[in-house]
């Protein structure tokens, strides 16, 4: 697939044959042409068992405070609140694949023809505690592995395809999916201990600051939910839904960046907002000039975002002055790849097939690593390296300083998920039914 695939060309002709898809093949459609790598995954995949396959997992205390954060395991999308951390150890520069999971399989018929979606989607990062390594994939289930040998250890079902990254907290995951339910399930054992009605999908990952869990969606509301519970604090209406919107593309697709109580997320409608954590009350907006899906990162007083391929811009807005621009940074066709911010340089993957490290202060180029296809992926920034997916079936691993290739792994299919690195273990998931584990 050329670095050149438009999303939303492929959006408005499958909305145009409205009654030859089904709901399901179009909840999914951001990922376009889902069938081409699934089709290789044999036919015995479509189902599984669900529950527990032994005994509840054993797991740690827990030791991480009132947030879903931590400096030695990834405990949601990004890592911490600001989406600024991305894994630990020492990393091979010659890794080799240590198991394979191959995840079930999810199908629907797209203008008379049969569409297949597997493995893991744009925003399906994994997260891990523990023995156990977490990961909602498009086939339908939550999973829960044994780190080292890759075992499934047990299987949440939900009607539709999660696409959300997991987040977790006090010992229980959080979790969308696009049968418009976001859930809390028991880490233990995989059970549900909530859900609540979003409306519509739920793209965006969440995240528990001062023991708030926060999470937005297609619905085009922010919430703030009680973790223990799910009964809302408070929901804010943030746009991005109405004439002219897409199915599969509403409201906010992004995860909630959290700092200093205050609560960021932008939206379809080409907007970044400032929300106060406590009220739910909006506090200022900037303009982004298209649809955003790429999730906020804050660091030192500053916070990015870019958008997609109307107004291809990365931005770096001043969070002190209410979002006023301090540097704007163009690609040629859009982003979806969410930056990582290490010190004063930040990486980003382009849908034209790059790989970019730019000066975070300044914006300005210090290399770019072309790539054989779009980058969707969000790199993971360890050890001195950066590594990502991409939409050719390899995940890529180059030297952060300097940009130089140092490793390619093959996936079996595009890689659009975000990789974690934990003790220099890579997992990742592709679009091919495999979740992965290199080290």
């Amino acid at each position: 697939m050329s670095s050149s695939w438009n999303r939303r060309h492929f959006l408005k002709v499958m909305a145009a044959a409205g009654a030859a898809a089904s709901p399901i093949s179009m909840a999914f459609a951001e990922d376009g042409k889902g069938d081409k790598d699934a089709k290789k995954i044999p036919e015995e995949n479509f189902i599984e068992p669900n529950g527990l396959t032994g005994d509840p997992l054993t797991l740690p205390e827990w030791s991480y405070g009132t947030s879903s954060t931590s400096t030695e395991t990834m405990l949601m999308f990004r890592g911490n609140p600001t989406h600024t951390f991305y894994g630990t150890g020492s990393i091979s520069e010659k890794p080799t694949q240590q198991w394979t999971q191959a995840l079930a399989m999810f199908h629907s018929v797209l203008r008379g023809r049969k569409v297949i979606w597997t493995g893991t989607g744009w925003s399906g990062q994994p997260t891990l505690i523990g023995d156990y390594v977490f990961v909602g994939g498009q086939g339908g289930y939550l999973y829960a592995f044994d780190k080292m040998t890759g075992e499934i250890r047990w299987r949440h079902q939900a009607k539709r395809m999660y696409k959300s990254s997991s987040c977790i907290y006090e010992n229980r995951i959080y979790i969308g999916n696009t049968d418009d339910y976001y859930r809390c399930v028991d880490l233990k054992t995989g059970e549900l201990v909530w859900k609540v009605n979003t409306g519509t999908d739920c793209d965006s990952s969440g995240v528990v600051v001062d023991n708030k869990l926060y999470v937005a969606g297609e619905s085009g509301y922010l919430r703030c939910l009680n973790p223990k519970t799910g009964k809302h604090h408070w929901k804010t209406m943030l746009g991005g839904i109405g004439k002219g919107t897409l199915p599969g593309s509403n409201g906010s697709e992004t995860s909630p960046a959290v700092a200093d109580g205050e609560v960021y997320s932008a939206t379809y409608d080409g907007k970044l907002h400032c929300v106060d954590a406590k009220s739910g009350k909006i506090k200022w907006s900037a303009e982004t000039g298209d649809d955003t899906d790429v999730s906020p990162v804050i660091s030192d007083g500053l916070v990015y975002v870019a958008a997609e391929e109307k107004a291809p811009k990365l931005y770096c807005f001043d969070r002190e002055k209410e979002g006023k621009e301090v540097w704007s940074f163009k690609n040629s066709n859009g982003w979806w790849s969410t930056p990582a911010v290490v010190g004063e340089r930040m990486y980003i993957g382009g849908n034209d097939g790059r790989l970019y490290c730019l000066n975070a202060k300044t914006g300005k180029q210090i290399w770019a690593y072309k790539a054989p296809a779009a980058i969707w992926s969000s790199p993971a920034v360890v050890d001195g390296k950066v590594i990502f997916g991409c939409r050719d079936p390899h995940l890529y691993m180059l030297d952060a300083k300097t940009g130089k290739f140092i490793w390619k792994g093959d996936m079996g299919g595009r890689t659009l998920s975000t990789p974690i690195v934990v003790d220099g273990r890579i997992y990742v998931g592709s679009s091919n039914g495999d979740f992965k584990c290199f080290a």
